[in-house]
């Protein structure tokens, strides 16, 4: 197998396993996001992230099918059990807030370092036209990663005032 057809199949199978990070996160989001109500700032950034995710997921879906390729059927069903997990897993928590906003600065990270790696395979499979479309996926990443560890501080803030109230 030529290296180019064998950084082509690893691309779309990162295409795919990003789809499946996607889905986890829309499903995660749309979880936590009724019990964020009460922390306003936070609850519209979750909001405008579910809604960047659900845009990201459409165009991981327009690169594989440019390429002849689909999403993981079996990736899309474990990864969308995993986030009705997850997004229940603090329900409840007195400090469930801060326990849902730390795994996703780490989520985050995560998803940047994957569109690195997707930008990367995509140089080396002769993909380079998809590259904009993923540095417009891990530029959102990024912005809304640096605004939850930013506003990490003040949600911290509002989580005590609630909490004293």
């Amino acid at each position: 197998m030529s290296n180019v057809k064998q950084a082509m199949d690893t691309y779309l199978n990162g295409l795919r396993n990003q789809h499946a990070v996607e889905t986890q996160a829309i499903g995660t989001i749309q979880n936590e996001l009724p019990r964020m109500e009460a922390y306003p700032d936070l609850h519209a950034k979750m909001k405008a992230d579910h809604e960047r995710s659900v845009t990201q997921a459409a165009r991981l879906d327009d690169l594989l099918e440019k390429h002849g390729s689909k999403k993981s059927l079996l990736k899309e069903a474990v990864t969308g059990a995993v986030a009705t997990v997850a997004g229940f897993t603090h329900a409840g928590a007195d400090d469930e807030v801060l326990k849902n906003v730390l795994p996703a600065i780490g989520f985050k990270a995560y998803e940047i370092s994957a569109y690195k790696v997707l930008l990367a395979l995509a140089d080396a499979s002769g993909a380079g036209d998809d590259k904009s479309v993923l540095e417009q996926s891990m530029k959102e990443e990024q912005e809304m990663g640096d605004w939850l560890g930013s506003n990490l501080p003040n949600i911290v803030h509002a989580y005590l005032d609630r909490k004293s109230a």
